[in-house]
């Protein structure tokens, strides 16, 4: 049987399974386990042993379902006749369905394991270049070769759906948390603070005191930012635009933010033109143009707005930029 793990191929078959793990000790099984030789085995130590990867690489799903194939009774998967046992048919988890802990986990590892192969644009560039004169039969080995499968998809759509909201919990962590070190002494907190994705009319901007007004953007610049270019040009005419008085703060991750900010010559016309109708008219209304060059924009017009960065105030953060 051959299969793709990870975009590596193996072949195995069950008397390599079983050779494999003639005379080894089973560790203790805590919930998913195959049977070889009449010893039940943790599905994921057998598949380990078997293949030699790390187990962290792969799902429970992923290794029963291989053992499965070759035969071999696994937990969870009923016994069919002839001793053989059908593999399950791969699906999407049920809206709404919760997986355990342990299975999120290991969908969270195999999606961190792909992605770490290689860089995920680069595998998609020469994908899209394989799968150029292909047809119907040849389709499933090319894709398979490049690290798409069902597991992977499975993992995928599990961590979504578990770890969707993961950037909103890192909005309002970060900002809980950068609280208590820049606070001054006697600094009051004069509005409900916006933890939350995006700000309402009664909270214009993530944080207000009765000395400052800040917005945060948490996100990690990688290349090909141009959406978080967008919004943080936002956030900083919106900064600009403020006229109570207080001193604007625009805390940004890392130093490529800032670097933008004061480098590009880019329209802020262009970059405002997918934000939303009122913060255009405001910034026309103020301004009178669209082809300011951004650069020009934040020595001229928001040079009142002081840049910081979140890694001086929260070493995790600093840590997760490399």
């Amino acid at each position: 049987m051959r299969f793709t793990l990870n975009g590596d191929q193996f072949e195995v078959d069950a008397n390599t399974v079983i050779g494999r793990l003639l005379g080894r000790e089973p560790e203790p099984v805590q919930v998913h386990w195959v049977e070889v030789g009449g010893v039940r085995f943790p599905v994921k130590q057998a598949l380990e042993a078997v293949l030699g990867v790390n187990r962290a690489t792969f799902t429970s799903h992923m290794a029963r379902l291989q053992f499965a194939r070759l035969g071999f009774v696994t937990s969870n998967v009923p016994d069919r006749a002839h001793g053989r046992v059908e593999p399950r048919q791969q699906r999407p988890p049920a809206p709404g369905s919760v997986v355990g802990i342990e299975e999120a986990g290991e969908a969270f590892a195999t999606l961190v394991a792909f992605l770490r192969h290689a860089p995920f644009t680069t595998c998609v560039d020469h994908l899209e270049h394989e799968l150029v004169g292909i047809d119907s039969s040849t389709a499933p080995v090319v894709t398979r070769a490049a690290g798409l499968s069902d597991e992977l998809l499975e993992a995928a759509l599990i961590v979504r759906r578990d770890v969707g909201r993961v950037s909103d919990v890192i909005h309002a962590t970060v900002i809980a948390l950068a609280l208590p070190k820049i606070l001054e002494p006697g600094e009051v907190i004069t509005n409900r603070p916006s933890l939350g994705p995006g700000n309402d009319k009664t909270r214009p901007f993530d944080l207000e005191t009765d000395r400052r007004i800040a917005e945060f953007k948490v996100a990690l610049w990688s290349g090909g930012d141009m959406a978080r270019k967008r919004t943080l040009t936002a956030d900083l005419v919106h900064l600009a635009l403020d006229q109570s008085g207080r001193r604007p703060e625009l805390w940004v991750a890392g130093a490529e933010p800032i670097r933008f900010l004061q480098t590009s010559t880019s329209p802020v016309g262009d970059l405002l033109s997918r934000t939303s109708r009122h913060l255009r008219a405001r910034y026309h209304d103020r301004y009178g143009t669209d082809a300011i060059p951004l650069r020009d924009f934040v020595t001229q017009h928001a040079a009142h707005i002081h840049h910081r960065n979140i890694a001086d105030v929260l070493p995790t953060v600093s840590t997760a930029l490399g």
